[in-house]
């Protein structure tokens, strides 16, 4: 994330180590896939670990969505903000259809709606939310507290899909509806709002300068200033590695 001069090195910190993560738990999942190892290994539930690491990532990207935006305001103006989200969200979802398509294909899990088709659809909506980060706040909290009570309504479409309405049980290799995580993306906005006023840290001086010194940070930095790239290359890499072992 840019700033005029520089980008937030704790924001690429934080995001690389999500990305670490999400690689991590995808790899664990291949193995089970191809039953090297079992589903319970770290758990009755290793879902949960996903979703940890997703709303990690989710939060993140609320948080830069809101230095974006502030940015974007200081330099153009309001003018034409719908028009950069727009193409930016529908670059993103063409990049998650690919991704749709290719796992159709190649595994009995598919993927309707997963993180990059919540992340293209939560930057699209965004705009209603940026200019008003209290609201953006007080809807994602509004968002997880009624999510209990929509997915367990006696409701079943594939168009409620990418709401999670209805759909307790749903399984794909990736989902991520926008009940509830479209709420984590606007609780990001409005901490953005918060820690990042105007496109710029509200706090001068981060006691992150020790950890970003460590060895492996700027690895770890890098992952973060390209986790599109990462994402996107990283599951054929992993998947096709345990592929080999498999027919091994």
């Amino acid at each position: 994330m840019k700033s005029s001069q520089h980008r937030f090195p704790e924001i690429d910190l934080f995001r690389g180590l999500s990305i670490v993560a999400m690689v991590l738990y995808h790899a664990f999942w291949d193995l089970v896939y191809f039953e090297f190892i079992p589903w319970d290994l770290f758990g009755d539930d290793p879902q949960i670990i996903a979703q940890i690491i997703g709303a990690s990532f989710l939060l993140i990207a609320g948080i830069c969505l809101s230095i974006s935006y502030a940015r974007a305001v200081i330099r153009h103006g309001p003018s034409g903000i719908w028009k950069k989200y727009l193409i930016r969200g529908l670059k993103l979802l063409a990049w998650a259809t690919v991704v749709s398509i290719v796992v159709y294909f190649a595994l009995d899990a598919p993927i309707f709606f997963g993180i990059l088709h919540l992340i293209g659809t939560s930057i699209i909506l965004s705009p209603l939310f940026l200019p008003m980060p209290l609201l953006a706040g007080a809807a994602g909290i509004i968002i997880l507290a009624i999510t209990h009570w929509l997915v367990n309504l006696p409701v079943h479409s594939w168009w409620l899909l990418p709401l999670g309405i209805g759909e307790k049980d749903v399984f794909m290799a990736d989902y991520y509806p926008l009940i509830p995580w479209f709420g984590v993306i606007l609780i990001g906005i409005w901490a953005g709002s918060i820690l990042y006023p105007n496109g710029q840290r509200r706090f001068k001086h981060l006691a992150l300068e020790k950890i970003n010194a460590l060895p492996g940070a700027a690895t770890i930095r890098f992952l973060g200033r390209h986790s599109l790239l990462v994402y996107l290359v990283h599951q054929p890499i992993v998947f096709g590695l345990v592929y080999i072992l498999h027919i091994l």
